[in-house]
């Protein structure tokens, strides 16, 4: 399953750099919420072990993030360079 599919699966338009929409996420987003959608997209699934969520910002990047039981986030920050990215590791209020 790709960004595209899930934007696609809850109706939502908006111009993005094309690598984003091309990003392979999880299957469980299939059930995914929808739970902001301003300047900010923000699209979570619960899962078995773990919650992920999708946060899409068109000015600062998307992240993919999987929100683990002991608060801990781990993912990747895609920026608009098809070529940058940054890993994420640290807790943010935007995840939650």
């Amino acid at each position: 399953m790709h960004v595209k599919d899930v934007l696609d699966d809850l109706d939502i338009r908006v111009k993005l750099p094309q690598h984003w929409y091309s990003t392979e996420v999880s299957n469980e987003f299939e059930d995914a919420e929808l739970v902001r959608n301003d300047e900010i997209i923000k699209i979570k699934v619960e899962c078995e072990k773990d919650t992920k969520v999708i946060i899409i910002d068109v000015n600062d990047g998307m992240s993919v993030v999987s929100l683990l039981p002991d608060k801990k986030v781990i993912g990747v920050k895609y920026l608009e360079n098809k070529d940058d990215f940054e890993y994420i590791g640290k807790p943010s209020e935007l995840y939650f």
